[in-house]
């Protein structure tokens, strides 16, 4: 297991527990809300493939390759331990060029980084 997966479990350990996250899950499309599920998978150097996936508010990662997910994003995955950590986020790896998406759009990327910078914020 990388270094990356486990801080994004843990992180996504407290995402689940935290109220607020629940809202960043939810979509308002034509004024109804909806659940927003979505699958990032990570293929990052030097760890093996894993994804985040978020269905009915809650997330999980799971080891592998997802069949079909929304965002595809590689890169260093020391950028996505300072992102756990509170040390940065998605779109500075991004513009940095630490991370790159390869399928998907980068605004959803970016309601994952308020996701992880609302749980993190969480005492």
């Amino acid at each position: 297991m990388g270094i990356a997966k486990e801080n994004l479990e843990r992180i996504v350990e407290k995402m689940n527990v935290t109220p607020k996250v629940e809202q960043v899950f939810i979509t308002d499309i034509a004024g109804k809300p909806f659940d927003w599920d979505m699958i990032f998978q990570f293929n990052l150097e030097n760890e093996e493939p894993f994804f985040v996936e978020i269905k009915t508010r809650k997330a999980q990662v799971l080891e592998g390759k997802a069949s079909e997910p929304d965002i595809l994003m590689t890169g260093d995955n020391n950028a996505i331990v300072r992102i756990c950590e509170g040390k940065g986020d998605f779109t500075h790896a991004i513009s940095r060029e630490e991370i790159t998406v390869e399928k998907g759009k980068v605004i959803e990327v970016i309601r994952l980084t308020r996701a992880v910078t609302t749980a993190l914020k969480t005492k």
